[in-house]
Parts: structure tokens; sequence; C-alpha cells
């Protein structure tokens, strides 16, 4: 059968294949390169932007909820995650499907095209407060480090661009046969070329060192949505503590927790930290470490009366001392943070229909905390906080205020699944790609890990076991900031120009034709 509806459905089911899931745990390269390829199919065979429009929309209707099924787990908000993303992106593809199907008509630039256009599409959803940038094309190949070191000068969208175009091309050689696409090819492979080449030569060459950080990263894998159990998390968290101390010989530089792993602001708490927990109070176990403690914690900031709380992160000294903090800028869209929650129709609706009863505020400031190495040198780093790992603007501000290495504080045990674990972990991965600097990733149940600036896995814990990661991780710094640190995301926008100019064209020579 080829009516573009089931082949549209085809796609639908291939993607989240390609993607990191249960039976592909990193994703399959393989299914990569062909994943879009009925897509593109149906929307060539459409016989109208119409047609092509329901069933891009067929396609996003499958893959959404295919693709993020572990959504559902978000505590009770199983309608709000995984229903209002479905629609969305339901509706979202059938409108994407009708511009589509305008660079879809027979020519020799269109598998050009539609790389093109998938690559401003995917940044699209990627950028601003409801962005998503998870199930990008680039993924399924985030294991083939060489390849992907293109992202320090553009960013993850010429990988994006060039797998896009492989399916495009296949596409097209199925509709016009091999000849015709033979240049198209040849141009795809000094691009794959060229990308791969890259990468050796600059894996080839290490980045220069900024010292050592002795670190302990703790993942307690506990249940998050169990507030009446902080006790035992801490008295958890504190052991393992000690055990990644210990192994270090006592000579560690930073004890790093997850997120939201303290539940009560320590600033407006602290006396209760002293005596609490009875068995083995907080307060009193740091100072006893003598090492300075990372961790999520709520923040509190007092607007006159208003009393407004950050997700956040803090640093305690070996004093136990709040010595700097950062409050969460990119929340979850319509989860951690709601628009106009201040007006009470919104916030009634919420409460009543969603199940919300409260949000966080945002953060305000990029912090860039620092910390000494047993070497006696300073370490700066900025700590995006959970899915704030997914956004290089946001990693690309605390990089170019001076940060050595990156450090992310998450909590995605809720989600239940490995595959959801991995997803967040491969969108992570290409921040320590496009700008050449260390990621350390501290979770409650995975996946913690220290990723090179290379996007190389340096260690690691296995996911949903309590343990502790003790480790001397090199701090890589180069001279000069990457092209892609410095200048962000170009390529989308140059790639957007060249299609505005392409439709003008078009234009034009039907005017003229007319």
């Amino acid at each position: 059968m080829t009516h573009p509806f089931f082949l549209a459905g085809i796609s639908g089911f291939l993607l989240p294949l390609a993607l990191p899931n249960e039976l592909f745990l990193f994703g399959s390269p393989v299914l990569g390169f062909v994943c879009l390829v009925p897509l593109f199919l149906a929307v060539a065979k459409s016989g109208t932007p119409g047609q092509a429009a329901a069933a891009s929309a067929i396609f996003a209707a499958i893959s959404t909820p295919i693709g993020n099924y572990w959504l559902a787990f978000f505590k009770d908000y199983a309608l709000l995650t995984i229903g209002s993303v479905t629609i969305a992106y339901t509706l979202l593809f059938a409108v994407y499907g009708a511009f589509l199907w305008r660079f879809s008509r027979p020519g020799p630039y269109r598998p050009f095209l539609i790389a093109a256009f998938w690559t401003i599409y995917e940044f699209i959803k990627s950028t601003g407060y409801l962005a998503y940038p998870w199930g990008l094309v680039a993924y399924p190949v985030n294991t083939l480090l060489p390849f992907l070191q293109i992202a320090d000068i553009a960013g993850i969208w010429p990988i994006s661009f060039v797998m896009a175009l492989a399916n495009s091309l296949l596409a097209e050689t199925l509709i016009a046969g091999r000849r015709r696409t033979l240049p198209g090819w040849m141009f795809f492979a000094v691009l794959a070329a060229g990308f791969t080449g890259y990468g050796f030569h600059r894996m080839s060459v290490p980045p220069p060192s900024a010292g050592t950080l002795r670190v302990v990263l703790v993942q307690q894998n506990t249940d998050p949505w169990m507030y009446d159990g902080q006790e035992e998390n801490l008295l958890m968290a504190q052991e393992l503590s000690r055990r990644g101390i210990g192994e270090l010989a006592g000579k560690a530089d930073l004890v790093i927790w997850s997120e939201s792993s303290l539940f009560r602001p320590y600033s407006e708490n602290k006396a209760r930290f002293e005596t609490f927990p009875k068995s083995d109070p907080l307060a009193p176990f740091v100072r006893s470490l003598g090492v300075p403690l990372l961790t999520g914690n709520p923040l509190v900031n007092r607007d006159a009366d208003i009393r407004r709380v950050q997700n956040g992160v803090i640093l305690l000294d070996s004093n136990a001392d709040i010595v700097d903090s950062y409050g969460k800028r990119h929340p979850v869209p319509m989860a951690e943070h709601v628009p106009f929650w201040e007006w009470k129709p919104v916030r009634e609706f919420f409460r009543n229909v969603v199940g919300l009863d409260s949000i966080w505020d945002l953060g305000d400031r990029d912090t860039i905390f620092r910390v000494r190495s047993a070497e006696g040198g300073e370490i700066r780093f900025g700590a995006p906080i959970c899915f704030e790992d997914a956004f290089p603007y946001l990693c690309r501000r605390f990089v170019l205020g001076g940060a050595d290495l990156l450090i992310n504080l998450t909590n995605d045990s809720w989600s239940r699944t490995n595959s959801a674990q991995i997803q967040h972990f491969v969108v992570a991965r290409f921040r320590s790609l496009e700008m050449k600097r260390v990621l350390v990733r501290s979770t409650n149940g995975g996946l913690t890990s220290i990723i090179g600036p290379f996007g190389e896995i340096i260690d690691s814990l296995p996911m949903f076991e309590e343990s502790f990661l003790a480790r001397d991780i090199r701090i890589s710094r180069e001279k000069h900031p990457t092209p892609y640190t410095l200048f962000g995301d170009y390529l989308p926008v140059l790639l957007s120009v060249l299609l505005v100019l392409f439709l003008l064209r078009n234009r034009r020579e039907e005017s003229l034709s007319a």
C-alpha cells in the first residue's frame, strides 16, 4: 500500500524505534537514516496541501505518544503531559505538512529543500518557552562520536540536516530513480565524509586541562513523590556520600546530590537541619565531611509580602553555610510554571481541572559557582537544573560567563523507564559536543554520568540503583570558546533565509509564466 496516510503511519512507528527506546537503548543509527522516508514519500504523493497536512498529523499522532510514552508516569498529570504534547504536535504537524508539501513539488532541489525545512522545524520546536527538544532526527546517531564533532561549529543542526537529507534522498531515489539522485548522493557523501574527517581530527587533540576536580556523585534512587520519606532519603544520601569520600581517601572537592534532594528550603530551615534527621542531622553531617555540598533545594525569594519559591540548587560550604544558589530559569511549561498564574481564572482552571496546585517562580540570574580543587585552583561551573541541559542557549550563557564545566542536577526517576532517562542523557550529550566542556550529571535514578568534551562517557552508574560515583575529573578548557558557543544557532537562520529566497524566486517565475 502506498497511500499517503499509510506511509505516514509507518514513519510514525519508525521514528520512535530509531530514537532511544527500550529495544534500542541508545537508539538505532540504521533506522535513523530511513525512519522519515515514508513520511517524505507521503507528502510528495499527496495531491493537495490538505492531504499532506492530514498525513503529517497522522505521523505525529502515532510517533509522539510512542516516543514519549513515559510522560504518562508524571504523577497524576498524564492528561497534561502526554495528552497535551500529542495534541499539540498533531496540530503542529498538520500545519507543518501543508508547508512541507510546498517544498515537495517535483524538482532537482527537492531533497535539499525538504532537509532544510525539517532542520528549521526541529530548531523551532527546540526554541522558546514551549520548547521540547526531544525526538530530533540527529539523536539516533548519538553514539557515532566522530560524526558529531561538527556540533562545536554549528550545533546539532548540521547533523539534523544531514540525517534529514539522507532520508529525503532515499525518498527521492524511490520516486525518481538512482540516476537523477546521483549528484545529491555525491553531495551527501562529501558532507558525511567531511563531518567524520573533521571529527577524527578534532578528537585527536585533547583540549587543554584546567585542573582536576574530585567529585562524589550520589544516586539515591528514591521515590520523587514520597514527600513523607524525606528523612529516609537524606540518611541514604548521607551514607552514600560518606562511602564515596572514603573511596577517594577523604580527599574530595565536591559532593553532588540530585535535583530536589532537600524538600524544605535550607535558607528557612537551617536551624531545623541542625537536628534533622534525628539520627544524623544534615548540617553537622556537612561539617563533619569538610567538603562542599551541591544539592537541589527550593529557593525562597520575598517580594514585599509575597513568598516566591524557585526550583533551585544551593552550594553549602564545609561550615554548612550557603555560599551561592541558582534558580531554574527554563521550567517545564504548564507543569513547573504556568503563564498568567496570577490571574484567578487561570489558577483555578489548573487547580480544579488539571490538579496542579502550585508552580515554581522563575530564576533571575545565571550563577557561576566556584569551588577550590585539591590542587589549589578555582573551578567554576554552571548548574543547569533537570531538562535545562537540553537547551544550548542557556548552557552557552554559563560557558560564556566563565564556567569551566557544567554540572546538571536531575530527577527523572518518576519516568520509571530506562529509555526516558537515556533520551534525556542523549539530549544533554550534545552540550558537551557543542561547547567542548565536561558535563557532569548527578541524578536520582539515572543516567548519572560524566561526559567528556567529545561527548564520550567517561564514567556512569547503573540506572535505578542506589549507588555513588567517586572520581577525579580532568577539566578541559580550550583557549577560545567554540564557534557555536560564540555565535549560536546561525545555521537554521541561514537555511530560513535560503528557503524564503527560493519561495520568492518561485513566485516570481509563476507570475511571469501566468
